[in-house]
């Protein structure tokens, strides 16, 4: 009995051999197809997802990068060949497996290092106000999102301080960079953070400022900005019977 489980135990292995060896032809004999008449130029191509802030040296290291033939036309001009190149560099961002290197994934530690003020458009500063669960919309707006501020005057009417406003921050969360794909939701925070120049900040402190503070709403994406008349008890009631008209 012993004897004939030890055969079939090895006829076994011997099957599960022999299929991965025509499995591993197949392929190679696919890829020998595909390649066929192409010519083919060295890239380094990533071999498992690599962290934002992973040294180049620990991503070779750990076998994260590899050396490979590509078809000339799967290789970007910006590809990156030489291992050495990312000696003394970091991931500037998660690096997905199977993607060619190319210039600008791994960068000094300097210019990976990203900081709240690396994500102020130049010419703007960030300046961050307080609202409540009204005036900031129930909590729907999210960074990136663009919002229109208005406020109160000082004749006790209402009137738009300004449109299209980029949120850059609510709470600690930034708006996400462009290309990233992870979904980005309120963390329920009251503090907002706008990108604006530096004028339109100091208005936007002002009317926080003020009793009644600041009101936001949330616009859709292209939204255009047009002048918008202040409101007042004189002209609540003018306009057509719907929103939508005038």
């Amino acid at each position: 009995m012993t004897t004939r489980r030890t055969a079939t135990l090895v006829l076994s292995l011997l099957i599960g051999s022999l299929a991965a060896l025509f499995a591993y032809v197949y392929v190679s004999s696919a890829q020998d197809r595909a390649f066929k008449g192409t010519t083919l130029v060295p890239a380094l191509v990533v071999s498992g997802d690599i962290a934002k802030g992973t040294t180049g040296e620990a991503a070779l290291e750990k076998g994260l990068i590899e050396g490979k033939s590509v078809p000339v036309r799967f290789r970007p001009e910006a590809a990156v060949v030489n291992k050495d190149a990312l000696r003394g560099k970091v991931a500037a961002a998660t690096v997905s497996r199977g993607q060619v290197l190319v210039q600008g994934m791994f960068s000094d530690p300097a210019v990976a290092q990203e900081t709240a003020a690396r994500r102020v458009p130049a010419g703007q500063v960030a300046v961050t106000t307080q609202v409540d669960d009204v005036g900031g919309v129930a909590g729907l707006v999210t960074p990136g999102d663009k919002v229109n501020i208005m406020t109160a005057t000082p004749d006790g009417g209402e009137r738009t301080l300004f449109e299209n406003v980029t949120v850059l921050y609510i709470g600690a969360t930034a708006a996400p960079q462009p290309g990233a794909t992870q979904a980005v939701v309120n963390p329920g925070s009251n503090l907002i953070t706008f990108a604006v120049p530096q004028a339109a900040a100091v208005r936007i402190v002002f009317a926080s400022h003020q009793e009644h503070g600041i009101h936001l709403a949330l616009v859709p994406p292209g939204n255009q900005a047009g002048p918008t008349p202040a409101v007042n008890n004189s002209n609540l009631f003018s306009g057509g019977p719907t929103p939508y008209e005038g």
